[in-house]
Formats: structure tokens, C-alpha cells, sequence
């Protein structure tokens, strides 16, 4: 993931008794200039950082008193909290207490802690305290670090995802949780270190200048080893869940056709748009359409319009997550279109940090000659390739691949690919002919991570895919329309005799059936040939449900008018058919 942002506390961090340590400005000066931000959060109030510090140019950004006040070097600046109290400043005079008053805090000695606890309870004020140090601040409940940070970032057009937070006090756990990456110094709080991704080791802020300058020499953010932000892949009552970390690694989802592996990618996508990642999904067969009900969410393409060149870098600008459904174009149109679009979307990763996920559907078809693995940024990686043929991809392409998850996998041509990737990678001894009948296995539902992910633990290890919030219809727009083969054809019988009469999509099956004599209706129904031949074809076990709920109607005297009805109903609600 593309690193865009530094974000660092202030006194004990870069500054020791208020005086900004000259090495550490020397790196901040570097980083900006190899394009990089750096902003400065801090619980002082501002016009006292500019008094030990100096004009405030020589950072992106200042948030200043705890996250309430945002000033910009142009000298512009936001205050995203109330004032202090009045009444809350008379008491505190009254009583002879030192404090000092910014535009929203209130700050004091922590030796006063319990007169401030009586005095916010007996004036019944909306603040909360946050300690740092030997000192305490009284700010609204709403205001922190993080809610500060947010807030320049947004103004500056980063996503906080592409952000490094360093502190060094309780006061700044707010700042490291909310960045993608939480650094604490080592000569700061003991607590802050235990809970933070990394530690800079020293004894003061010249040893954070170092580090600073071997962030800024590159692009990509720091590995993730420990972060909270994590994908559930198995959930069970009762029990810790199974889970994944994902950040700027490469994911390979493999899986038979009809297996669930358009699910369990779907799965990774919906749940980091849910933690405001960026996701950009390339979706050759209108699998991922139903991601367009999550907030901040677009679904284009699949008939309706779909951005190319210019239209698609704007999109890009807003930051939104994008799902471009390529179902209604040909093989040799869509293979143009990734050719052309996946690059637009890979520099502006490189310039602005975002999407911070890429998934590719159907990546077999796009990455089998040697010229086609440039398509992927090697050095920034989150990437999520979706196929059925891992065994037509570039070795080059999958020996980038981090974690591999596999819905059935029956054929032993690919188990052995998957295979041989493990053992490229160093991986133990594992008897490959285990894994070719518990891949062969598995159930629709049930999925397996495979080393070298490290939450493999080494080994083959099963699990049962995460719900989704989002509905799936596999290959939405392409199978209401677009005809099944020949051969899987619904076929109305009497009698086991074929009427001559079939359906090939669900559009002919609802508008074929009001025509099919209403025994013959009845017999199917009874049957459940309806519902099994839904499920089978397009892998919809939603419609395929539902469509055996008004089929059991008809075994228990239901009407075959009104089961036609319903089905009419159900097909067109659920395809959303005007």
C-alpha cells in the first residue's frame, strides 16, 4: 500500500522542551520534497507550537490542541469544537487553579484531575479528559488525534489509510490507532509502545529522524505484522474468529466455476470497503455488482455506461469504490479494456495512494503471456486475482501471490500449480495427494488457506466462508438475458417425454412458462425442477430458496397461477427488470 502521509505527535516525539530537533527537520524537509506529506499532531495549543517552533511552513498541516483546532500553512484555520465553558473558567479561577485556555481546550495540571471530574459532573458539560504526561486537557467528548487528523486529510485529499502515525504518550493512541500504521518511539510511553504496530528504537528524536528518512526513500507502506484492521474470514458463536491480514498483500482466489470463489472474493471486497478502504473491482461476468449497495460505492458497466480513458481518471479523483462490470462486452473487447484501464488505475495508486485494493475476475484470461505481468505494481502489491485456471497464469504473476485461498478444486492439474507454489516459496513437506481430495471436497460454502499464508499455520486449513452483507448473483446481468448451453436447457416434460418446449435464460423460463399446460407446471413444480435448475446453472441459492418456497406451495394445493405469479415476481425483483 502506497505510504502518502507522515503524522506525528510533537513535544517528546520530534521536539524536546518545545525545541523541534534540527535532524528531524532536516527528514521532514526530505520526505516533502521526495513527495511526501508530513503534519504535525499535537495536543499544544497552536499559538504556543508556533511560538517554540516557529512558522508552521515547514509541515502539510497542523492539528493542534488534541484534535479541535486544524490550521493549513496558508494560515488557514478550523476549529472543529466549542469554545470553553464560561462558567467552567469562573470555578476554575475561583479556586486559584493554573490552566491555560486554547480555543477549545482547557488545560491544566493532572494533580487536578478529581476537581475537574466534580466540576464537569456538577456543571453537567459534554467534555471528557485526556491525560498526557504530568498534564490533562478538557476538551468536547467528540474531539481527538484521530477525529483532527481526519479531518487535514480530508482537506488535503489523503485517505488515512495511506498514513503512518508516530507518538510517544497516552494522548497519542487515538493518533496510531487511526493511521493504517501506528509507530511509538522508544523512549516514550511503555504502554503506547505495547500497542503500537512498530517502535523506533533510541533514546530521542534523532533516532526518528532516521527512520524517517528510510520511510520517505520509498513508497510502499511498512509490512503489516500485528494490525487491528483485519479480514474475517470464518465466523463462529462463541469463539474467536478466523481471520486474515490483507493490507498491500496479494491475494489468488482459486476455485472451480460454480464453486463460491466469486463469494469469498466478494467477501475481501465488502468487508474493506466497510473499513473505508478504496476497492476497484474489474468484473468481467457482473459478478460483484451487489458491492454497489455499500456506501461510497459505484457498479457501472453491464449495459449501462461504462467510464473509458478520461472519464474513468475522473472517477478515480472521487476517491469512490468502483465496481466495472464488464458482462456485456466480448472476450477481445474486455481483454482491451484491463489492458488499457488497469495501468490508469495503477498510476493514480502510485500518485494519490488510492484504490488501495485492485481485484481482477477471470485474471487467467488476462495475465498468460510474459509481456502482461507488467500490468501488475510489483512494489506496491494489493492486488486480489480471481480464477478457475490458476494453471494458465504467468509463473511471474503467481510467484508475487502472498496468500492463497481455494474454494473446490477438483482438478489435480491445478491443485499441483498451487502446489509448486508453495514449494517456490519454501514451504514444508505436504502430501499433495491429501490435497487433492479435501480440495475436491469441499462444500459450497466451505473454503481453504493454503500456505504460504501465514494464517495457514503451514498447512491446509478449511474454514466456512464469512456471511455478506451484499446480495451475489452469479453472473448477474449476462444469465437473465444470455442463453445457458444446449445442453443445460430447461427442458418441460410429460411423462419423462421431452413437449418440445425449453427455456434457456431466466427470461425465457418466466415469460415460457405462462404458455406450458398447467399440468406439466404442476409436475416440475412438485418436483422442485425449478428451483434445482437455478441453483445448479447460476450458483443464485437466494432465487433458488425463494423458488422453492412457492414450489412447496404447489405440493400443499397452492395454484399454479399464482405460483406463476410469484415466480414472475421473485425472477424480476430479484434481477431489478423494469
Amino acid at each position: 500500500m502506497r505510504l502518502q502521509v507522515i503524522a506525528t505527535d510533537y513535544d517528546g516525539t520530534i521536539a524536546i522542551d518545545g525545541q523541534l530537533n534540527n535532524d528531524v527537520r532536516g527528514a521532514i524537509d526530505r520526505a516533502r520534497r521526495r513527495g511526501m506529506s508530513v503534519v504535525i499532531v499535537t495536543g499544544r495549543i497552536l499559538s504556543e507550537l508556533r511560538l517554540v517552533a516557529g512558522t508552521l511552513d515547514f509541515v502539510d498541516g497542523v492539528v493542534a490542541e488534541n484534535g479541535a483546532v486544524v490550521a493549513l500553512p496558508s494560515g488557514h484555520v478550523t476549529v472543529l469544537g466549542a469554545s470553553p465553558p464560561l462558567d467552567l473558567i469562573e470555578k476554575l479561577t475561583s479556586r486559584g487553579i493554573d490552566f491555560k485556555v486554547g480555543r477549545c481546550v482547557v488545560e491544566l495540571d493532572a494533580q487536578f484531575a478529581d476537581i475537574a471530574i466534580d466540576l464537569i459532573r456538577e456543571l453537567e458539560l459534554p467534555l471528557a479528559i485526556t491525560f498526557n504526561r504530568g498534564r490533562m486537557m478538557l476538551l468536547p467528548a467528540s474531539i481527538s488525534k484521530s477525529s483532527g487528523l481526519r479531518y487535514l486529510l480530508n482537506t488535503l485529499g489523503i485517505s488515512i489509510h495511506n498514513a503512518i502515525g508516530i507518538g510517544d504518550a497516552e494522548n497519542d493512541h487515538e493518533l496510531l490507532t487511526a493511521c493504517e500504521h501506528g509507530v511509538a518511539v522508544g523512549w516514550g510511553s511503555k504502554r503506547l509502545q505495547q500497542a503500537a504496530d512498530g517502535v523506533v528504537t533510541g533514546d530521542g528524536p534523532a533516532a526518528l529522524a532516521k527512520y524517517i528518512d528510510q520511510l520517505s526513500a520509498g513508497i510502499r507502506m511498512p509490512i503489516e505484522s500485528t494490525s487491528h484492521r483485519k479480514i474475517v474470514l470464518e465466523e463462529i458463536d462463541g469463539e474467536a474468529p478466523f481471520e486474515m491480514l490483507i493490507r498491500g498483500r496479494n491475494v489468488l482466489v482459486a476455485g472451480d466455476s460454480k464453486s463460491g470463489k466469486s463469494w469469498l472474493a466478494g467477501v475481501l471486497a465488502e468487508q474493506q470497503i466497510l473499513q473505508d478502504y478504496i476497492v476497484y473491482v474489474f468484473d468481467p461476468e457482473g459478478d460483484y455488482s451487489g458491492l454497489a449497495s455499500l456506501p461510497n460505492t459505484l457498479a457501472l458497466g453491464g449495459g449501462r455506461q461504462l467510464p473509458y480513458g478520461d472519464d474513468l481518471k475522473m472517477l478515480l479523483q472521487q476517491g469512490i469504490n468502483l465496481v466495472l462490470n464488464l458482462s456485456h462486452l466480448n472476450h477481445e473487447e474486455k481483454c482491451r479494456y484491463i489492458q488499457r484501464h488497469l495501468p490508469l488505475v495503477t498510476q493514480h495508486r502510485r500518485e494519490r495512494g488510492f484504490p488501495h485494493r485492485i481485484m481482477l475476475d477471470e485474471c487467467h484470461y488476462f495475465f498468460r503471456e510474459p509481456s502482461e505481468q507488467q500490468l501488475l505494481d510489483s512494489e506496491l502489491a494489493g492486488y486480489t486475482l480471481v480464477t478457475y485456471r490458476p494453471s494458465q497464469m504467468q509463473s511471474d504473476v503467481l510467484a508475487k501471490i502472498d496468500v492463497v485461498a481455494v474454494t473446490r478444486l477438483a482438478e489435480h492439474l491445478e491443485v499441483d500449480v498451487l502446489r509448486e507454489l508453495l514449494d517456490n516459496k519454501g514451504g514444508s513437506a505436504i502430501d499433495s495427494h491429501d490435497w487433492y481430495e479435501r480440495l475436491a471436497n469441499l462444500g459450497i460454502n466451505e473454503a481453504a488457506l493454503l500456505p504460504p499464508s501465514k494464517e495457514a499455520d503451514g498447512r491446509l486449513r478449511k474454514f466456512v466462508v464469512a456471511p455478506r452483507l451484499t446480495a451475489h448473483v452469479r453472473h448477474r446481468t449476462k444469465y437473465f438475458d444470455v442463453p445457458v448451453s444446449e445442453a443445460h436447457r430447461f427442458v418441460f416434460t410429460r411423462n419423462g417425454q421431452a413437449t418440445g418446449t425449453s427455456a434457456g435464460t431466466l427470461r425465457e423460463l418466466v415469460d415460457t412458462a405462462k404458455s406450458v399446460p398447467s399440468e406439466i407446471i404442476s409436475r416440475h413444480s412438485r418436483h422442485h425442477d425449478f428451483s434445482r435448475w437455478i441453483a445448479t446453472l447460476f450458483c443464485d441459492y437466494g432465487l433458488a430458496n425463494e423458488i422453492r418456497r412457492i414450489e412447496t406451495d404447489v405440493k400443499n394445493g397452492g395454484t399454479v397461477e399464482q405460483f406463476l405469479n410469484e415466480l414472475c415476481q421473485i425472477v424480476e425483483q430479484r434481477y431489478e427488470i423494469d
